[in-house]
């Protein structure tokens, strides 16, 4: 049953009147160095010629019927030959190696008109109450359309349906396209996943689903997107993707993410919507016949726009009007060739009207959107409330879709001895800024919210035009299990400002009185104490780890104390410091009478992905790929450690590789285990006495946690991060409990008991988290059931993962 009545193909729109100025309009920032001075901005064509990639008759875009990967260049390089109205460039390589094009499709302009188009363009954030009343600027700035091509390698239509527009436009004498073009400018990601597309993978060739990416930023790709969102500013974003029967189009259904401006999305998201539907159906072909638009067709939580790790989603919070675009006929399979060829024709056409009918959209209302996209902006200089939005206020517009915030006045990261980790915090400045965020610096020590602060502690400033996205990664989150009964995936909290590793102080009414500096990256210093002395690292973030494994590969003696700190003798003075400068690292006196375990060098053996993979190397340990198959190859005498991430089943395994594992737990190798995997092998391989229970697979977000204060998580952070939970109870002798769930362990996020009643929040309150025992034969053993791996998101959970494998290799 659909969840509401059928949507009008106009929306109901707010008449939104003039307000005040920004609330810092005497001082509104100064572009960043980042950017290009207007005056070294060019006009347009800015033509290059494309590198030629050498043919791949191997292209699994062959076999669809769609463009190779090495055949775009040419194509590019051709069309930019032709006309003056195109404009291509290498933009950054693929995580394969691959070359990544942006396109930029407009009429030319004149040195002076493109650097006019810039000033309006960045008056539209810096001033929106100024822009939004500029006549001249309503009348001539080139409204950006963003459309973002085939980020899943092997939905690869949205290339050839850009492409397509690209050529239409450089070569077309039609008077409504040069006015278009002489009121728009179209930017074009032509494949922002050439590794997928050339494999026929949804991931990169790093193994990662780009589109799950906006907020980590670990990949190339990813970090090119967010780039071309924030600053092209779009009007509208089209994501390209495939394939779900009818055309899927967003809006979404809730949960919404609490940070946006919802009211000022959905009244031109919803109508576009359904002139794109239109558009469809007038393509005549009975699969695009009707359209799927989750905001009208489907219940909360199928189809959402919650997390901000999608590029819609992350769009959103950039004032954009942003789609993901499901092309309907999935061409992959055993199909004949021309099924193939007919199913991705009819898709690339679906996202050729995608493209032409935003593009209308945006001529058919382009002062409303342009004041709409400053309104944005003004709110957010003006610290205003996020709207109540009344029931119908576009069709099918009800209670269930009321998710807000409460903005808070300012944050502050501290410098000094009150920051958990300065690697951490400026890690997450880096994160704000390259987000779009603004960040400032004190110049000198204040008070403020009763703390202390001293000089260089970061400062976000709340009054600035993009708010939603800074905030939503440093406030907690909210705790929707009441809310939703499902969730299209996670996470359903994330929380940067919580599980990064960094200390965050909310001030909710108060702004700093102190002198500000903005500034444009985190900086990490480090300390090393002067004179004589023994050296202690806390290790309390990746960095630490990197340095720690650094010394040890260096040859360095690095001596582990029983709170899971290292220490260095005063010899290593040279070799330490060199860390310090490397990795920005704090070192401190070591106590006068310390007593700890010699660490040798430590080879972890892993079973699991990609992100196992990348989180060890984040960490600077020595990492080996162990499979169940491979185990009498791979598990051999120089690994230290097992790190178990994936199914590893004693009972399944050949007598060969059965061999080699017990012949390594036979040795005393130390073993650590994550997910629901680690527990499994543990129990299987009688390891440790725990029983082990998990809650439902889509539980997920910020958690409050407890710590003990051993080797794994002294020091910790009082917040942890999971996805899919793992608790331990019945806890046999000698298992240590380092963390426990919080009698209330849900911060943010989304954790509902299954159908009987296991698996919820109260089950795993007050339960164990992580624990560690050692075997008879001296196996260290350590039971991780929060998730430090997931996606590399929570960086702060990777130093206790850390900090278990050096405990667990001492066996």
């Amino acid at each position: 049953m659909l969840r509401r009545l059928a949507a009008s193909t106009a929306a109901a729109v707010l008449l939104v009147t003039a307000w005040n100025a920004p609330a810092h309009a005497d001082a509104l920032p100064a572009v960043p160095p980042t950017a290009t001075p207007i005056g070294d901005i060019a006009g347009y064509p800015r033509q290059n010629v494309l590198p030629v990639w050498p043919d791949d008759p191997d292209d699994a875009s062959i076999p669809i019927g769609v463009i190779p990967y090495d055949e775009i260049a040419p194509k590019l390089n051709a069309l930019q030959k032709a006309s003056k109205r195109v404009s291509a460039r290498v933009a950054g390589k693929s995580a394969g190696g691959y070359d990544l094009y942006v396109v930029t499709v407009t009429a030319p302009e004149s040195r002076a008109e493109a650097q006019r188009q810039e000033r309006w363009k960045r008056r539209i954030e810096d001033d929106p109450v100024r822009a939004r009343t500029d006549r001249q600027l309503l009348r001539d700035y080139k409204t950006p359309l963003f459309v973002n091509a085939n980020i899943h390698g092997n939905e690869w239509e949205g290339t050839d349906a850009a492409l397509r527009v690209i050529e239409e436009y450089a070569t077309s004498t039609d008077p409504a396209i040069a006015t278009i073009l002489r009121r728009n400018r179209l930017v074009f990601n032509i494949t922002s996943n050439p590794d997928g597309r050339v494999a026929g993978t949804r991931a990169n060739g790093n193994g990662y689903d780009l589109n799950r990416d906006l907020t980590i930023v670990s990949q190339p790709e990813t970090n090119l997107i967010r780039e071309l969102a924030v600053d092209v500013k779009p009007i509208i974003t089209l994501d390209l993707h495939g394939y779900v029967s009818p055309t899927l189009l967003h809006p979404s259904t809730p949960p919404h993410n609490v940070n946006n401006e919802y009211d000022l999305f959905i009244k031109h998201a919803l109508p576009n919507a359904l002139g794109i539907e239109q558009g469809l159906k007038d393509l005549g072909y009975p699969e695009t016949q009707s359209a799927r638009i989750p905001f009208r067709d489907d219940e909360p939580g199928v189809w959402d726009d919650f997390p901000p790790i999608y590029v819609p989603s992350f769009s959103l919070l950039q004032s954009s009007i942003p789609y993901t675009i499901e092309a309907p006929l999935n061409p992959r399979g055993n199909l004949t060739p021309a099924e193939k060829l007919r199913r991705s024709g009819i898709n690339t056409d679906v996202h050729e009207v995608a493209i032409a009918k935003s593009l209308e959209y945006i001529q058919a209302n382009r002062n409303q959107l342009i004041f709409d996209q400053a309104e944005v902006y003004r709110r957010g200089w003006a610290g205003e409330p996020l709207r109540d939005i009344p029931d119908g206020y576009v069709p099918g517009w009800g209670p269930e879709d009321d998710y807000r915030t409460e903005f808070p006045r300012s944050y502050v990261i501290p410098a000094g001895d009150r920051q958990h980790s300065e690697a951490a915090a400026a890690r997450l400045v880096d994160l704000l800024i390259g987000s779009g965020g603004r960040v400032w610096r004190a110049g000198s020590k204040f008070r403020a919210g009763g703390k202390t602060y001293p000089v260089g502690s970061y400062v976000v400033d709340l009054h600035q035009p993009k708010r939603g996205i800074v905030n939503s990664l440093l406030e907690p989150g909210a705790d929707i299990t009441d809310r939703v009964s499902d969730l299209y995936a996670g996470p359903a909290g994330w929380s940067q400002g919580l599980t990064w590793g960094a200390t965050v102080d909310t001030l909710w009414n108060e702004l700093p009185r102190v002198t500000l500096r903005r500034v444009y990256d985190g900086v990490a210093r480090g300390d090393l104490p002067s004179g004589r002395t023994d050296y202690r690292l806390d290790i309390q973030d990746a960095t630490d780890l990197r340095a720690v494994n650094d010394l040890l590969d260096a040859g360095a003696r690095v001596y582990r104390l029983a709170d899971g700190s290292v220490v260095v003798p005063q010899s290593y003075r040279r070799l330490v410091a060199a860390e310090v400068a490397e990795h920005d690292v704090t070192v401190e006196r070591a106590p006068k009478r310390w007593s700890g375990t010699l660490l040798d060098e430590v080879v972890v053996g892993y079973v699991g992905g990609v992100e196992v993979r990348d989180t060890l190397a984040d960490t600077g340990f020595e990492a080996r790929a162990v499979t169940p198959a491979t185990l009498a190859a791979t598990l051999t005498a120089d690994v230290d450690v097992l790190l178990v991430a994936s199914t590893l089943n004693p009972a399944t395994l050949t007598a060969e590789n059965r061999a080699a594992l017990d012949a390594y737990l036979g040795r005393g190798g130390g073993v650590v285990g994550v997910d629901t995997a680690g527990p499994a092998f543990g129990a299987a391989a009688g390891l440790i006495s725990v029983t082990a229970h998990s809650g439902p697979s889509l539980a997920s977000g910020v958690v409050n946690v407890v710590n003990t204060g051993g080797p794994v998580t002294s020091g910790a952070i009082p917040h942890s991060f999971i996805a899919q939970p793992v608790w331990y109870t019945g806890l046999g002798a000698g298992v240590a409990v380092e963390q426990s769930y919080a009698a209330d362990p849900l911060l943010a996020g989304w954790w509902a008991p299954a159908a009987d009643g296991t698996g919820g929040q109260d089950r795993a309150a007050g339960q164990a988290a992580i624990v560690r025992s050692t075997t008879a034969a001296g196996n260290g053993v350590v039971l991780i059931g929060t998730d430090p791996i997931w996606r590399l998101h929570a960086k702060g959970l990777q130093s206790q993962l850390g900090r278990a494998l050096l405990w667990a290799s001492e066996g």
